[in-house]
């Protein structure tokens, strides 16, 4: 079974992520992606992030009606902050049927050599990288055409979870940008208004 791994915070999940997630799927012909929740990523300050159950509750929201993208809470058992390569070991325990592809995007990418133990997220998946703007991918990174990493000429998507955090908190409306039943969640209780 050839399972995507996308890893975040959420902070919300918008389309963008579903995009991606969904482009890479096909690309590479995953059976299944898990949206993995993300409480404390330590490249990230926690206290702008939303509460850990508010972010999970909108991501299941956004992939209700896809049935072959699942949500993991499998960072939520571990220690914090989460490291992937940790989460990564865990995931292999409890499922050693699986093979494991980690979804990303550029700039991820770009500071992936410097994340905890990158070799040994390298032995337990793939890399499958997505475009981002302003992420342009040097000719000189040192795991350009490593034989686990797969980089994707896929459509650079705009939006950021930071600019609908800001959009939202100037009391604009980023409906546009979020699936349907997250901006109403949003909407009805309130998130990121100042």
């Amino acid at each position: 079974m050839k399972t995507g791994l996308f890893f975040g915070t959420f902070n919300p999940v918008h389309k963008s992520h579903l995009i991606v997630a969904e482009y890479l799927a096909q690309w590479q012909n995953l059976d299944e992606v898990w949206l993995v929740v993300t409480p404390h990523n330590p490249h990230k300050d926690k206290a702008g992030l939303l509460d850990d159950t508010e972010r999970l509750h909108m991501v299941e929201l956004a992939t209700a009606d896809i049935p072959h993208f699942q949500v993991s809470t499998i960072e939520f058992e571990l220690p914090q902050p989460n490291y992937t390569v940790d989460t990564l070991a865990a995931l292999q325990a409890a499922h050693p049927d699986r093979t494991f592809f980690l979804l990303m995007g550029a700039d991820n990418f770009l500071s992936f050599p410097r994340w905890k133990d990158p070799e040994g997220i390298l032995r337990a998946a793939q890399l499958l990288v997505y475009p981002r703007p302003g992420a342009e991918i040097p000719s000189d990174h040192p795991l350009l055409g490593h034989a686990r990493v797969a980089i994707a000429d896929g459509p650079l998507m705009e939006r950021s979870a930071t600019a609908i955090r800001a959009k939202l908190g100037l009391k604009g409306s980023a409906n546009d940008e979020l699936p349907r039943s997250v901006a109403a969640y949003i909407e009805a209780r309130q998130h990121y208004r100042s």
